[in-house]
C-alpha cells in the first residue's frame, strides 16, 4: 500500500535505467524494463499470429486491437480511432493541439513527447547507439529504427504499396517520393 501510494499517487520513481534512463517506481519494474527493452527478450507469444511480447500486458493490448479490431478510444477532433488510450492522448497533444512542450537543454529544440527528446539528446548529443541487430551487429539510436531496419533489410518486408502500380517500398516516405516522381498529374 505505502508502495502503491508512493508511485502511483505521488510520481517517484527511484529507479533509474543505466542504459536509456527511463525510471520507474520499483526494481521489478526496471528488470523488466531492461529484459523486455535492452535485451530484447520476449517470451510471450500470441496464439493467433506468433508475435512475440516481452509483456502480458501488451499481449493482451495486441489480441484485442489487431486480432478482434477494437478500437475503443475515438479522438472527439477528428474521425480517428485508437486501440490505446495512451496513443490518442499522443493524437491529440501532437495533430489537434500542436504542443512542444519539451525542449533540449543543449539545442532547445522542441518536441512534443518527452520520449522524443529523450532519444533526441541520446542519439544526438550523446551520440549513443544502444540497439544492436543480432544479424548484422549494426546499432542504431532507437528501438523503431531497429525494428524498421530487420523487417526491411533482414526480413524483405515492402508494406508499402502503390495503388497506381503495385510497386512496393520498405518505407511510406520512399512510396510517397515514387508517387510524386512517376504518378504525378
Amino acid at each position: 500500500m505505502i508502495t502503491h501510494l508512493k508511485i502511483v499517487h505521488k510520481g517517484v520513481k527511484d529507479f533509474a535505467c543505466d542504459k536509456c534512463e527511463k525510471k520507474f517506481g520499483d526494481k521489478s519494474q526496471l528488470n523488466r524494463h531492461q529484459i523486455t527493452v535492452h535485451e530484447g527478450r520476449k517470451d510471450i507469444t500470441c496464439d493467433k499470429c506468433d508475435k512475440k511480447f516481452g509483456l502480458l500486458t501488451n499481449l493482451i493490448i495486441h489480441k484485442k486491437v489487431v486480432h478482434e479490431g477494437r478500437k475503443d478510444y475515438p479522438c472527439d477532433k477528428c474521425e480517428k480511432k485508437f486501440g490505446e488510450r495512451g496513443n490518442l492522448i499522443k493524437h491529440q497533444i501532437v495533430v489537434h493541439e500542436g504542443r512542444k512542450d519539451f525542449a533540449c537543454d543543449y539545442c532547445k529544440k522542441k518536441f512534443s513527447l518527452k520520449g522524443n527528446l529523450n532519444v533526441h539528446k541520446r542519439t544526438v548529443h550523446e551520440g549513443r547507439k544502444d540497439f544492436s541487430c543480432d544479424k548484422c551487429e549494426q546499432k542504431f539510436g532507437d528501438k523503431w529504427k531497429l525494428i524498421r531496419h530487420k523487417k526491411t533489410v533482414h526480413e524483405g518486408c515492402k508494406d508499402f504499396v502503390c495503388d497506381k502500380c503495385e510497386k512496393k517500398f520498405t518505407q511510406k516516405v520512399h512510396l510517397i517520393q515514387h508517387q510524386e516522381i512517376a504518378h504525378k498529374g
